[in-house]
């Protein structure tokens, strides 16, 4: 239900209802096509992982490119670098 919860734009006490409605829906549909608890456990760990991949995946491809200084730099600033470094070392 948490997992549902970071991922679903849920609020107030009817967001709260319609969030358990849906988690019994996939608690259900999950249980119905397994054999075992095991296979149980299995599938739905791998349907809340792939619910994570997906959100980071999105929240990633969402940044800007020059976030966290990957900015792109030119030529003239790479030589403008390689000048200042230069004349340091004199």
């Amino acid at each position: 239900m948490d997992t549902l919860k970071r991922h679903l734009p849920i609020s107030g006490p009817e967001g709260l209802h319609e969030l358990r409605k849906i988690v019994e829906r996939f608690e259900e549909k999950i249980y119905s096509a397994t054999t075992s608890q095991s296979d149980y456990l299995q599938k739905i760990s791998l349907k809340m992982l792939t619910m994570e991949t997906k959100s980071f995946n999105v929240a990633t491809n969402s940044l800007p490119s020059n976030f966290a200084g990957h900015s792109k730099k030119s030529r003239n600033d790479k030589k403008s670098l390689a000048r200042k470094k230069a004349l340091r070392s004199r």
